[in-house]
């Protein structure tokens, strides 16, 4: 693994959130991100799948009318195997 990945001027810039955080809020939602993304990284997700997730959902975050559509779109049933063009 390269040490390319771990930016150290953005990792000293994510403890500073981290710790100026009273709440604990943010600790934890780090921590429930690496814990989510180490999961899947043991299921098979590459690095890039991940970065495409982690990006698409940071976008739904801010953006509400991209966000109804993404939850409109993901709820749409799939298609019945003979409405699929082969």
């Amino acid at each position: 693994m390269s040490n390319e990945l771990f930016d150290k001027a953005t990792i000293d810039k994510i403890v500073d959130r981290v710790k100026k955080d009273k709440s604990g809020r943010m600790g934890l939602i780090m921590q429930e991100i690496m814990d989510v993304c180490e999961k899947a990284g043991k299921s098979g997700f590459t690095m890039k799948e991940l970065s495409i997730i982690s990006t698409t959902g940071w976008y739904l975050s801010q953006n509400p009318e991209l966000r109804k559509f993404f939850d409109q779109l993901m709820s749409m049933p799939p298609p019945k195997e003979d409405d699929v063009w082969n």
